[in-house]
Formats: structure tokens, C-alpha cells, sequence
């Protein structure tokens, strides 16, 4: 009986225990699933105020007239809209006196500087249809790529490392979508200035008549960190070049990116820089500030660069005071349209910092006055380098944007991360570019404009201190493609390992550029996501036959014509005057399925309303436009 009693007592304590481990198991459940990713794409937490928490001081804005300024911002939008360059400076100057802001116009000495640019246009020997290697011999400090969309031409933009002697710019472009290129152009500086590791970016433009690229790039010269805007045409034969700010041992300009809004506005686009001051205090410490400028007519000879800091701490909006010198903050800008102004979208993050969160501005006067609203989007996680894409165009009164950058997960895994909006940045959704355990070193996102909801990803990963991969996806109507590497050549883990960007073909318009090795050497351009390169890709196919409306509208003198075609067959666009007459025709051939454009060049037509029709395959199509000359 003894033993009996015994064995049933340890059989309960047994019991008790058992108890007791589910209990415990099922307390540290949510602690096992904190540790897995969550890679459904969730909705963002925004604060709409500035947060008490974050990088932002007290600030004093300078007085101004509101109502005033509204009205001038309104103007410049129609004559912008209209393509009056005259009536565009005039209210600019009128803007700046209401607001306070102070012009600088280039000198074309770069602070004391001698830049010598070598128009060079030498041909790069052309590889296969996916990739063709730029300066294979070349150790590089960045790289950096853009696309003209009216053309189709791409650019790509290096800073080449020179040992004992400066470094250069180098440009070259592409007329067929990567596979051929050109070195146009190269640019040095007299004295020994070196260019800084990913502080390059580029932008490419077109007023209707010529293609041009602007550059900015952050060089140091005797300690000094500077940053410079450079501008070329496609020969390379038109050459400008500033810098921007004044630098000096205590205050540096760096990290500059740029964008504009020539998405939208062709004879009359603006240009919109974003960089960072970093100001040396006492005791080591820096104060680091976003500082904002705008170039009002970026096709003039000598472009004026308007710094545009209302606040009474020289400042665009956001700042962090007595940071350590490890800290450091990364911007990007974009521009995005909408139904009743142009928005200039800014985003900043604090690597190294206190403050893991994302900074944005929301300007709808050209960043002349104070910010409409500043939101930060909540992120618990380190992040590093924000970068920005908008598609640039209204599109039924919302405007799409995305956001990507490196996110922390765990000490060894870094992930591409995204945070993205339908709504022109009321809302933000955010997820995995790429979930996988590898530790992603960058990312970079793309929009193709005037597409809506249609981005392109780029990114690079190492795997156990290996040499990086890179990868791209395809982005539409939110919509991730496969996950497709591109290089056989290892990529760089030290410098700007890859940069996103994008051509003007029908269902395959990656377009990537990735620094290789050994020692950082070369440039390999990619050429689309699908066929060769890669086995599989993503089909971005119409579901159904579209005519779209021409833009810009009205126009002067070229505007451009989107249609869309779900399959193959005979397809004619022609022109019509108001009186039904056939004035032109556009296209008249066989087309595959697929997404094209055209331009129509009225230079010869004289003012008035014209029509252009569409027919295919049972399928036709009116809609109407307006030149004014």
C-alpha cells in the first residue's frame, strides 16, 4: 500500500509538471513568434505631428504672407502647365521676395575649384543583349544611373578612383536600352579631390528638344567634405558645373540626391536637391540638417540655384543637435503630382542614432515655406539608407511612391525593405523586398514614370563576409516578381554595390548597373529581368487594349502618346485636325502585346485642338488634345 500511495503521489506530481512546462511553452509562444518574420505586407503606423521623441527640436519658421504665397504657388503651376519660362521666373523672384528665401546664382568658379571636363565620345565595345561591361578596368566609389523618358536613353555615371592625383566623373549613355554605350564625357578637378563612397546620384531630363543629365556627387579636398552639381547634355558638348553651399572644416555637405519633375513637365521642369550639412560642434559632437534647393530653369546656360531654408536655424526641416560622430543621416527626394499642386516629398533616416524612424515633408509650394506636414513612419527596427521612387503623374487623383531601404532583423540579417503608398502618402503599407537570411549590404528602387504603381528593386547581398550577389524585382500594381540574380561577377560589399534603374522596352524594362570585382572594379550593366539573363522573369503584359491620354496637355511642341495591347496585330495612331482631316500619322505596322509610347512632334502644326485615334483588332479609340504655341 506504501509503495501504492507513493507511486500514485509522483504520478500527480508528474501531472503537475506537465502542467506546468505547457503553461510555460504557451507563455513564450508570442516570444518564438517575435523571433520569425512576418512577411505579409502590413499597414504602417504614421505619426502626423512631429514626434516628441525624434530628431526634431523646437523651430522657429519666419513670418509670411499665406494667402499670398498660395496664389503665386497656383501661378507658377499654370504657367509651368502652359510652358511660359518667362512667367515662371517672374513668380519665382516674386515667391522668393514674399518668403524670404535668398537666390544664388552659379558663378561658374566652384568655389575656387578648377573643373575640367574632356568631351570624349568614345564607344564602348557592345556585349550580348543582357549585359555589357562599362570601364572594366576601373576601381569606381559609386555608381549611378538614370533614364530620359522621352528618348529612352540611359545614363550611367561613375566617380573612377585615381591614386595620387584626383579622382573623375565619368558619363556614359546608352541610346538602345543598355547594350551599346558611349563614354561621353569626364570630369576632374585640378587639385587632388577624392569622390566619397556612394555620393553620387543622377537625373535625366529632356525640354522636348535635347537630352540632358544633371549630376551631384560629394568629393573631399583637404578634409573638406563638398558637394557639386555638374550638368551635361547627351555629346557631352554643354558643360556646367557648381558647387552647392559653401563647405569648411567645420561644416560639411554631403550625401546630395536629386530628382525633378519632368514626368510631368517637359519645356518647363524644375529640379529638386536634398542633402545634408553636418556642422562640427564642441566636444566632437555634430548637428546634422537636411538642406533643400531648387533650380528653376535646369536648360539655361547658367542655371540659378535657389537654396530654399525657411526656418530660422538655416535648416529645410529636419534636425539632430549633438549627435556623436558616428551617427549619420541619409536623405532621398521625390516629386509626385497631384489633382491640384506639385508635392516635393523628402524622406530621412538617423543610421547609428537614438531614433529608428522614417522622417518625411510634404512640400506643395517648391519647399518655399514651411513643410505642409512632416509624418514620420514608426519602424522599431535599425535602418540604413532610404532611398525614394515616385511614378510622378496623377493618375485619378492619387499618386504612387515607394520607399526601400536596409533593414535590421537580427545581427547577421539585413533585408531590403519597402514602405509604399497609393494615396500620394496618406497612407503607407510596408514588407519584404526579400526575406530570405542573407545580409543585404544596399538597396534602391526605381519608378518608371507615368506607369502607375510600376517600380523595379535592386539590391545586394553577402553571405557569411562572401562576396555580394545582386538581385532585382519587378515591381507592378503591387505585385512582387521573382526574385532574379544577376550577376556572375560578384558584385562589391564596400562601395554602392548596385543601382536600380530602368529602359524603354515592351514587357522587359529592368535595367540594373553593379559594381564588380576584384577591388571594385567595373561596371556591369544589365539589360531586362527575363530570357537569358535569368531563365524566368515577370510578364507585365496589358489585360486589355488602352489608349491613354497624351502628356503633357496642353502641349508645346512634343507630347507623348501611351497605348497598351493585350496581344499582337496591326495597329494605326493618326492625327487629326478639328476639321477631320488627317494631318499625321504615328504608328501604322504590326505590334506584339505590350505597353508602348510615341512622341508627336507638332513643331510645323500651328496652335489648336487636334485628335488622335487608335484602332486594332476590332478595337478604336478618340481622345483629344490641345497645342498652344
Amino acid at each position: 500500500d506504501f509503495f501504492n500511495q507513493l507511486n500514485e503521489k509522483l504520478s500527480r506530481k508528474e501531472k503537475k509538471m506537465k502542467r506546468a512546462l505547457v503553461i510555460l511553452m504557451l507563455a513564450l509562444l508570442p516570444l518564438v513568434a517575435l523571433a520569425q518574420k512576418d512577411i505579409r505586407e502590413t499597414q504602417s503606423q504614421i505619426t502626423y505631428e512631429i514626434p516628441l521623441n525624434g530628431p526634431q527640436g523646437a523651430i522657429q519658421q519666419k513670418n509670411y504672407d499665406k494667402v499670398k504665397v498660395e496664389s503665386i504657388v497656383a501661378q507658377i503651376r499654370d504657367a509651368k502647365t502652359r510652358g511660359d519660362v518667362q512667367r515662371s521666373e517672374q513668380l519665382q523672384n516674386e515667391l522668393e521676395i514674399t518668403t524670404g528665401n535668398i537666390s544664388e546664382k552659379s558663378s561658374g568658379n566652384n568655389d575656387g575649384f578648377q573643373v575640367n571636363n574632356e568631351v570624349l565620345n568614345q564607344n564602348i565595345p557592345a556585349g550580348d543583349y543582357n549585359l555589357t561591361i562599362i570601364n572594366g578596368t576601373d576601381a569606381n566609389w559609386s555608381v549611378a544611373t538614370s533614364t530620359d523618358r522621352v528618348t529612352g536613353r540611359i545614363y550611367v555615371v561613375s566617380t573612377k578612383f585615381a591614386s595620387g592625383v584626383s579622382d573623375t566623373v565619368k558619363v556614359f549613355t546608352s541610346s538602345n536600352n543598355g547594350i551599346s554605350w558611349v563614354l561621353v564625357n569626364r570630369i576632374s578637378y585640378g587639385s587632388a579631390v577624392h569622390f566619397n563612397n556612394d555620393e553620387i546620384d543622377v537625373e535625366a531630363m529632356n525640354n522636348g528638344t535635347t537630352s540632358y543629365v544633371y549630376i551631384v556627387a560629394g568629393f573631399n579636398f583637404s578634409s573638406v567634405n563638398y558637394s557639386a552639381i555638374y550638368r551635361l547634355n547627351s555629346s557631352g558638348s554643354e558643360f556646367y558645373s557648381t558647387n552647392l553651399y559653401t563647405a569648411s572644416a567645420s561644416t560639411s555637405f554631403i550625401n546630395p540626391r536629386l530628382t525633378s519633375d519632368n514626368s510631368k513637365y517637359t519645356s518647363l521642369s524644375y529640379l529638386y536637391i536634398i542633402l545634408t550639412q553636418d556642422t562640427l560642434l564642441a566636444g566632437n559632437l555634430h548637428q546634422l540638417r537636411t538642406k533643400f534647393a531648387i533650380i528653376t530653369a535646369p536648360y539655361t546656360a547658367a542655371p540659378t540655384v535657389t537654396y530654399r531654408n525657411f526656418f530660422s536655424n538655416n535648416s529645410y526641416f529636419w534636425i539632430a543637435t549633438s549627435v556623436a560622430d558616428t551617427t549619420k543621416m541619409y536623405n532621398d527626394i521625390a516629386f509626385s503630382d497631384s489633382a491640384s499642386f506639385d508635392k516635393i516629398v523628402t524622406v530621412s533616416n538617423y543610421y547609428k542614432y537614438s531614433v529608428t524612424n522614417l522622417y518625411l515633408t510634404y512640400s506643395n509650394d517648391y519647399g518655399a515655406t514651411t513643410p505642409t506636414y512632416c509624418p514620420s513612419i514608426t519602424d522599431a527596427n535599425v535602418n540604413y539608407k532610404p532611398r525614394f521612387a515616385s511614378t510622378g503623374l496623377d493618375v485619378g487623383g492619387f499618386q504612387y511612391m515607394v520607399i526601400t531601404y536596409v533593414r535590421k532583423f537580427s545581427a547577421t540579417d539585413w533585408d531590403p525593405y519597402y514602405q509604399r503608398t497609393t494615396n500620394n502618402g496618406v497612407t503607407w503599407t510596408g514588407g519584404y523586398v526579400d526575406a530570405s537570411t542573407d545580409t543585404t549590404t544596399y538597396a534602391d528602387v526605381i519608378a518608371i514614370p507615368r506607369i502607375p504603381n510600376t517600380f523595379r528593386f535592386a539590391y545586394s547581398t553577402i553571405s557569411n563576409n562572401s562576396d555580394g550577389k545582386a538581385y532585382v524585382r519587378a515591381y507592378n500594381g503591387a505585385l512582387i516578381g521573382t526574385r532574379l540574380l544577376l550577376n556572375q561577377t560578384p558584385s562589391s560589399i564596400n562601395y554602392t554595390p548596385v543601382r536600380a534603374g530602368y529602359r524603354l522596352a515592351n514587357t522587359d524594362s529592368c535595367f540594373t548597373v553593379v559594381q564588380g570585382l576584384p577591388s571594385s572594379v567595373g561596371i556591369y550593366a544589365y539589360s531586362g529581368c527575363s530570357g537569358t539573363l535569368t531563365g524566368t522573369g515577370t510578364n507585365e503584359t496589358p489585360v486589355s487594349f488602352k489608349l491613354s491620354q497624351n502628356y503633357p496637355n496642353p502641349f508645346n511642341p512634343v507630347t507623348k502618346i501611351a497605348y497598351e495591347l493585350p496581344k499582337s496585330g496591326l495597329v494605326t495612331l493618326r492625327v487629326y485636325d478639328i476639321l477631320g482631316k488627317e494631318v499625321a500619322t504615328l504608328v501604322n505596322e504590326v505590334k506584339n502585346a505590350g505597353s508602348y509610347s510615341v512622341d508627336f512632334n507638332a513643331s510645323n502644326f500651328t496652335s489648336g485642338v487636334y485628335f488622335y485615334k487608335i484602332e486594332t483588332n476590332g478595337f478604336s479609340d478618340i481622345k483629344k488634345m490641345m497645342l498652344i504655341k
